[in-house]
């Protein structure tokens, strides 16, 4: 580094007040001794000091794929002008240059160490002929002058352009678009840098290579549509508090969801290793729910809080969880109880009471620890150890130490629900785990890991939330990427989280809905994907008859997927490891990542050809057995260990098709359909091996089939278009362009089976019709009756 630079590095105002986010050389003199290499500071045109008037509808931060930061500013011309700030490492000539686009030639305003009121001075821009797209970017010069040491501040005035970013250099020469592209560990030193590039958590660590093969107790896999409630504190007073299984049997349902123990309060049993309400202090309360179930004959699995504890924070405040300014970090007052202190000890012996008391499962809700990491005391120290880094100074996702934190945080997570696991299963082998994935299923949020599911029994997710705002904010802000389809974005979520433990199905929390119909769709398209529909069912309103349609639907057709994993064929890699390399970059996550995972996915799911996803821990594990195609969505981003199981899957016969440039799926003027065509083209080889396909009905009817560990029943499940349900976190129908009724039919659809064996018989276990089946070589032929929302055609040899 030169002088000129280390003085530039020390005038950098602090942040987050400071407008300048990068300190860098010109790509453009890489060839240049560096103490000849000229001092150059990137400032983005969003980060500005302050601007006039200070309102949303003047100079807002819009996403632009092509931009700097992937984010410009937008409504320019709606305000008077807007102030950056930056200081000079010495007093000597500087050049200004600005990156930004506008349709036509224009004259711009522009003003250095302004007055209160800016006098500016007037500057040409030539047309760039677009305000959004890749080829709508130039570099102009904004000024060229003399500067003192020191700070300084640079005006804009408003006008009809999008601006992008300010260069600021001590030489004349303009730069290219190459001075963007950024290292994210730039000004770090070699020690850090290095340290950053180690993984904090090993994709397959050993803990996990002895963690498969798990089987679901029966009761469990055997009924797919199960109910919840909560049936707080405030209820305790009512009679439906130690009664309510008598409602869920009349609606239908024998497995059920209810709280043991309300967020605020103690125990609901006397405790030996934990605070108790004082209404359980001479009375069982979690018993008295537990026997209520079983004597009706239901299972129930009990929600108990297992992140924050009021009682046990206040009186071990060592324990909680705490930000980076030493305060305790919480939720709804609530503290986050650490990990990384004696509190899991704790809290598995209160589990193992609840066990104990007969609970058949448990219920582990929400984020598990703090997704802003934690800086307490001993987490300080063993992300030290762990990472030999020392902890970030705030949470902030452009700081590669604190996603770092961030993934020493997942590791955390995983061992200790691992040990949970391990203790749970001993006192009972039959009780089961439901473990939250969060937002995980929408793959835009890097809390938590695909690893954590393979420990779940039942990884637990929400029915919308592959379809809510959050996993989905880019396509609203960024024209050059088309929205996903929602059915898709559902079905993608929801075989994440089926195939993510290991294809075990997942138990998705619906909530909200409207009425019959709506369950029956919601429900249909839960349990064809290999989920379990968990419907949420408003304490006030148990028994809720609405609902015994769906658990009746789940008697008739749950024995068929249970024990069953989903057919194999066609395998897509959820490249979780190549996404977290492009952090915090959302928008080139997706274009590299999630959007062609997102489109061969559909494109499959269209075709209605069987497709599953692996994981990474699992393909570093190499369980692609049964697979005929791989999809690698970032083969360039592969482990060693990855790039050995993809040759090995190639060795034994396997079709192996990575990402190409040119698929551009993502792309609204139709390049999802381009990429869609090409991926097919390449696939063809291996289309006659695929082990079934169904042809006909609706656009959005969705297939997807299952074998049963004994190869005598093959199931086909058939849901038609779901994506229209509104639930209690569905962006409204009009939101999302979807149907806002119950769509028509599903007709005209035949199943066609490669296979030589004649089978004993068919039926579709919805209506329990027979189905005929036609022998032809190498196949049989099913025409399936028409249906509205779902059938499951069995065949049995």
């Amino acid at each position: 580094m030169s002088s000129l630079q280390r003085a530039a590095r020390r005038f950098l105002l602090p942040w987050p007040t400071r407008a300048v986010v990068l300190l860098l050389c010109l790509a453009a003199f890489d060839d240049l001794p560096a103490e000849e290499q000229p001092w150059g500071m990137l400032i983005e045109a969003e980060d500005y000091r302050h601007k006039v008037p200070d309102d949303e509808a003047f100079a807002s931060p819009a996403r632009e794929a092509a931009a700097s930061g992937r984010t410009v500013l937008a409504r320019f011309f709606q305000g008077e002008y807007v102030s950056y700030a930056f200081a000079a490492p010495e007093r000597t000539r500087y050049t200004a240059w600005l990156r930004y686009a506008a349709t036509r030639d224009m004259v711009i305003r522009v003003a250095v160490d302004p007055a209160a009121e800016p006098e500016f001075t007037k500057v040409r821009l030539p047309g760039t002929g677009a305000l959004a797209g890749p080829n709508a970017w130039r570099w102009a010069p904004l000024f060229q002058q003399e500067l003192t040491l020191g700070e300084h501040v640079l005006a804009i005035a408003a006008a009809g352009f999008r601006p992008d970013a300010i260069f600021l250099s001590t030489s004349d020469k303009p730069p290219t678009d190459q001075l963007i592209q950024r290292d994210p560990l730039a000004g770090l030193d070699a020690e850090t840098r290095q340290l950053l590039e180690k993984p904090a958590v090993a994709i397959l660590p050993e803990w996990l290579e002895q963690a498969g093969d798990y089987r679901l107790p029966g009761w469990y896999d055997g009924q797919r549509v199960q109910a919840h409630t909560r049936l707080g504190g405030a209820h305790m007073t009512r009679e439906i508090f130690f009664s309510a299984a008598a409602g869920f049997r009349e609606m239908g349902a024998n497995v059920f969801v209810r709280h043991v123990q309300a967020h605020t309060q103690g125990a609901w049993w006397p405790s030996r290793v934990a605070a108790v309400h004082p209404l359980a202090e001479n009375r069982n309360l979690a018993k008295e729910i537990i026997d209520d179930a079983h004597r009706a004959g239901c299972r129930v699995i009990v929600y108990h809080v297992h992140m924050y504890d009021r009682l046990l924070g206040a009186e071990h405040p060592d324990w909680i969880c705490r930000d980076s300014k030493g305060e305790p970090i919480g939720h709804n007052a609530m503290p986050f109880m650490c990990y990384h202190s004696p509190y899991p000890d704790l809290y598995l012996q209160r589990a193992l009471e609840l066990i104990d008391l007969g609970a058949d499962g448990f219920y582990f809700d929400f984020v598990h620890m703090p997704k802003t990491g934690c800086w307490c005391d001993n987490c300080r120290r063993e992300f030290k150890r762990a990472a030999g880094l020392d902890h970030p100074q705030r949470t902030d996702a452009e700081d590669p130490v604190w996603r770092k934190l961030a993934e020493f945080n997942d590791g955390l997570i995983e061992r200790t629900f691992l040990k949970w696991r391990e203790g749970i299963h001993r006192r009972n082998p039959q009780c089961v785990m439901l473990i939250s994935s969060h937002l995980w299923s929408g793959m835009t949020d890097h809390h938590l890991n695909n690893r954590l599911f393979r420990i779940a029994d039942s990884v637990k997710m929400e029915f919308s939330i592959p379809i809510r705002r959050g996993p989905n904010r880019i396509f609203s802000v960024d024209p050059s990427m088309a929205p996903p389809e929602p059915d898709v974005r559902l079905a993608l979520g929801y075989t994440l989280a089926r195939d993510a433990a290991d294809g075990r199905p997942a138990h998705i929390w619906t909530h909200g809905l409207l009425d019959e119909a709506s369950t029956l769709y919601a429900t249909a398209g839960m349990v064809a994907h290999g989920c379990i529909a968990n419907v949420d069912v408003a304490e006030s309103t148990i028994p809720n008859l609405m609902f015994r349609s769906a658990f009746e639907l789940g008697d008739r057709i749950s024995s068929c997927f249970a024990g069953t994993v989903p057919t194999r064929w066609a395998a897509l890699h959820f490249a979780e490891h190549a996404r977290d390399l492009l952090a915090p970059d959302e928008a080139e996550q997706w274009e590299q990542v999630l959007y062609p995972l997102y489109g061969a996915y559909r494109t499959l799911l269209r075709a209605r050809l069987p497709v599953g996803v692996v994981t990474d821990s699992q393909l570093e594990q190499g369980m692609l057995d049964g697979y005929r195609v791989l999809f690698l969505p970032a083969a360039d981003r592969l482990t060693p260990r990855m790039r050995a199981a993809v040759e090995a899957f190639q060795s034994r016969g396997g079709l192996v098709i990575e990402q190409r440039e040119g698929w551009q799926w993502h792309a609204p003027d139709g390049g999802l359909e381009r990429a869609a065509a090409a991926f097919m083209a390449e696939i063809s080889p291996q289309l006659a091996s695929a082990p079934l396909r169904v042809i006909g009905g609706p656009d959005k009817m969705h297939a997807v089939a299952y074998r049963h560990r004994t190869p005598d029943r093959l199931t086909i499940a058939l849901a038609n278009d779901f994506s229209w349900v509104y639930t209690g976190q569905t962006p409204a129908p009009e939101e999302i362009g979807e149907l806002t009724e119950t769509p028509p039919p599903c007709r005209g659809v035949t199943v066609v089976v490669r296979c030589d064996e004649q089978p004993k018989r068919a039926f579709d276990a919805v209506s329990g019709e027979a189905l005929v089946v036609e022998s032809q070589p190498q196949r049989l032929v099913i025409k399936v009756p028409d249906f509205d929302y779902l059938s499951v055609v069995v065949v049995e040899f």
